[in-house]
């Protein structure tokens, strides 16, 4: 009966090396399923924002599109399983535009460009989500409705969040 169940116990170890080799030779799986994607930007309208915050805060910040915002938040200290589960909380969002100031690199202000999906239930959810999570963090955030606008209205917008 004894030699049966290590019998057992040894299948059941070589079929479990199996597989982890196999994972291991394997790696990532078939990463030839990938392509560059076209643009960083997700739409015209948010390229020509990003021209316009580069020409009107280029020389005073850095301006970084699509940040995730697991890069801009930390959760407080706490145990690690609290730890992943705030962070897995933020999941793949991120932000469409970052100005952080140029001698640290700091965050100073979080910019998104809503679109017409930001009327969707859904969507006005997460948008709630982010804005409690970074207004915690003390990290201003503007939300910009696409739209027609000009360099001047975008300035007094980001003017007024940064000070």
């Amino acid at each position: 009966m004894i030699d049966i169940v290590w019998f057992a116990l040894a299948i059941f170890a070589l079929a479990i090396g199996f597989i982890v080799f196999k994972k291991l030779v394997e790696g990532e799986g078939n990463v030839s399923n990938y392509q560059r994607r076209r643009y960083l930007m997700d739409s015209n309208a948010e390229f020509g924002l990003f021209k316009i915050l580069v020409e009107l805060y280029g020389k005073e910040y850095y301006i970084f599109p699509q940040v995730h915002y697991s890069h801009l938040l930390e959760p407080k200290k706490t145990d690690w399983r609290e730890s992943r589960r705030l962070m897995g909380k933020l999941g793949h969002k991120s932000a469409d535009f970052v100005l952080c100031d140029r001698e640290h690199v700091v965050p100073q202000l979080v910019i998104e460009y809503d679109g017409p999906t930001h009327a969707r239930e859904r969507t006005k959810m997460r948008d709630g989500f982010i804005n409690k999570a970074v207004g915690s963090a003390g990290l201003p955030i503007l939300h910009l409705t696409v739209g027609p606008y000009t360099k001047e209205s975008i300035k007094k917008a980001v003017d007024s969040k940064l000070t």
